[in-house]
This record gives structure tokens, C-alpha cells and sequence, in this order.
């Protein structure tokens, strides 16, 4: 065989062989339903999400192969992705694995966009302010303060209307002391539960910003800053009337000597006040002063024996026996 011929054989061999490789490693429909049906019994029979995603991108991979006539399988595979990584996330909500749901809700966003799933996009981004709050939350009752304010600022970066977030913030501020602080975020959970109507959390705002603002004022009073103690007082009535806020406006105009003033606010406490005997005996032992100061004697001494309860019998009996002279 001359030299021509010897490589004419030689190179039908290699295309041959060439062929025969190609035809081996090319993929089929069947291929493709072959790993897409894989990947639907390990998401339905054994609950393994993550793997479930594998096996549909690989039937993505064959499909593209396969061309046209695999472009069912495909489109069923896409469907399936974002969907499964949304299930595996919400698994580990439901484990209380919190931070490793956000990063799988982070996963599934991402897969959502690649894969165009527009209603799985939604809910995802839907779940990750809850999230980081509830996250916040784990924080703020052990108190570490600034990691649970750093997991509500996510929250509402996430959903800046998250009026529960806000208030939640504020609970922060109010227990780190800082006043202002603790306030703005009040505020802004009220503004924003009444643009939505939300009376409830309207309400538990207004009612916690209130509340903290006369508390200050009570450690004004009991340092006997009285005029700072009006000061927050009155910012506390932009949030609402209460018993107490009404009892410490009586307090401290009894010791401005502004007794008209501590009459009517006590007045006031006592029709706001739910509470028994013993939640109304601080109430009438301060108007009892106010009538006194008012030069009352009969009101005075009718409101000091109302007073004569738990801890405000002992002063209320003073005032009634050595004072007053009640008959």
C-alpha cells in the first residue's frame, strides 16, 4: 500500500471515529424528561429542594442541546426553580433558621430575576422585612440593642412603610434612654398607621409614646425640676389623654402652687382612671392638696379620705388629722 492510500484509510478512521464519539455524547429528549423526572421525585418524594434545583438545571443544559424539540421540558424546568428555592426557603422559616432563610430568600430573588418569575420575585421580597424583624426582635429581648436596631434599619430599608419596624426601633431608643430618638420613630409609626388606617397600631403608638414621656416626666418631678417635667408633659398630651398624664399634671401644679390647675387635672385623672381603690387613692390624695391649697377644707378633707388606701393612707390620715382637722 503506497503512502497515499495508507493515509487515506488513516483518515477515514478518524472520522469515523470522530463521528461515532459525537453520537455518543449527544443528548435526547428523553435525556432531558430522564433528569427533569429525577429532579421531581427528590423535591416530591424525599422533600430535598436544593438537590430537586440541580437536576432541573441540568435538564436545562440538555435541553438547549437537544434544541426545539426539548423546549417543553425546558420551560418546565425554568418553572420549577425559583418555585423549589422559595420552598426551601420558607422550610427554614419554619425551622427557625432565620438567617439562613434570608440568604435563601436572597438565592431565590436571584433566581426569580434569572428566570423571570415575576409572582415568586414578589413574595420573596415580601418575606425578607419580616424576616429581618423577627431577627430584631430575638436581638432587642436580649437585649443587644444595637443588633436588633440594625435588623429593623434592614426591615425598613426592605418596606420603609413597616410601621411595626419603626415602632420596634423606638422600643430600642426608650429603653437606651435616648428621648428624642425613641420619639421619631414613634412618629413615624403613627404617621404611617394612619395613612393606612391602621387604628390599632396608630393607637399602641401614640399610647407608648405617651406613656414614656410622662415616665420622664416623673423622674423630673421626683428631682423637682418641675418646670421640665411640665415641658415633657405637655408633649406627652399631643399623643393623647390618660389617667396617669392627667395625675402628673396635678402633681406638679400642686407644687407650682398652681392649685386650680391641680384641681381640674385631677378632676380629669379620676374620670380617665379604670383602675380599683388603690389606682385612685394617689389621684384623690392630690386633688385633696389641690383643695387645700384652694382653701377647701371640706372638699379637701372629702378627697383625703377617699386617699386613705395602701400607700397613701398613712399621708392622707396626716393631712386629715393634723392639717385639716377634719371632723
Amino acid at each position: 500500500m503506497n503512502v497515499v492510500k495508507r493515509a487515506s484509510v488513516v483518515m477515514t478512521a478518524l472520522l469515523i471515529t470522530l463521528c461515532f464519539s459525537e453520537g455518543a455524547l449527544a443528548q435526547s429528549r428523553e435525556d432531558a424528561i430522564t433528569k427533569f423526572n429525577e429532579g421531581f421525585a427528590l423535591f416530591n418524594e424525599q422533600g430535598d429542594f436544593l438537590s430537586a434545583i440541580e437536576k432541573f438545571k441540568e435538564t436545562i443544559v440538555i435541553a438547549d442541546e437537544v434544541g426545539s424539540e426539548a423546549n417543553d421540558i425546558r420551560e418546565r424546568a425554568v418553572g420549577q426553580i425559583p418555585r423549589l428555592a422559595f420552598m426551601h426557603a420558607a422550610q427554614l422559616v419554619r425551622e427557625r433558621n432565620l438567617e439562613e432563610a434570608i440568604e435563601a430568600f436572597h438565592e431565590t430573588i436571584r433566581l426569580a430575576e434569572q428566570f423571570e418569575d415575576d409572582n415568586t420575585l414578589r413574595r420573596a421580597r415580601g418575606n425578607l422585612p419580616a424576616l429581618h424583624l423577627n431577627i430584631g426582635n430575638q436581638f432587642f429581648r436580649n437585649e443587644q440593642n444595637e443588633a436588633a436596631l440594625e435588623q429593623y434599619r434592614k426591615a425598613t430599608e426592605l418596606n420603609p412603610s413597616y410601621i411595626t419596624a419603626y415602632y420596634q426601633m423606638a422600643l430600642v431608643y426608650r429603653r437606651m434612654g435616648n428621648l428624642e430618638r425613641a420619639l421619631e420613630n414613634f412618629d413615624t409609626s403613627i404617621d404611617l398607621a394612619r395613612e393606612a388606617g391602621d387604628q390599632e397600631n396608630l393607637e399602641r403608638s401614640q399610647r407608648a409614646a405617651r406613656d414614656y414621656l410622662v415616665f420622664r416626666a416623673s423622674e423630673q418631678i421626683e428631682e423637682e425640676y418641675f418646670n421640665r417635667a411640665l415641658d415633657l408633659l405637655n408633649r406627652a398630651a399631643g399623643y393623647g389623654e390618660s389617667a396617669s398624664l392627667h395625675y402628673r399634671f396635678a402633681e406638679v401644679y400642686n407644687n407650682q402652687r398652681r392649685y386650680s390647675d391641680a384641681r381640674a387635672s385631677a378632676e380629669r385623672a379620676l374620670e380617665l382612671e379604670t383602675g380599683g381603690r388603690a389606682d385612685r387613692a394617689r389621684i384623690y390624695f392630690e386633688l385633696g392638696l389641690a383643695h387645700k391649697g384652694l382653701e377647701n377644707t371640706q372638699a379637701a378633707c372629702s378627697a383625703f379620705r377617699n386617699a386613705m388606701v395602701g400607700d397613701f393612707r398613712s399621708p392622707a390620715e396626716h393631712e386629715i388629722q393634723h392639717e385639716l382637722n377634719c371632723n
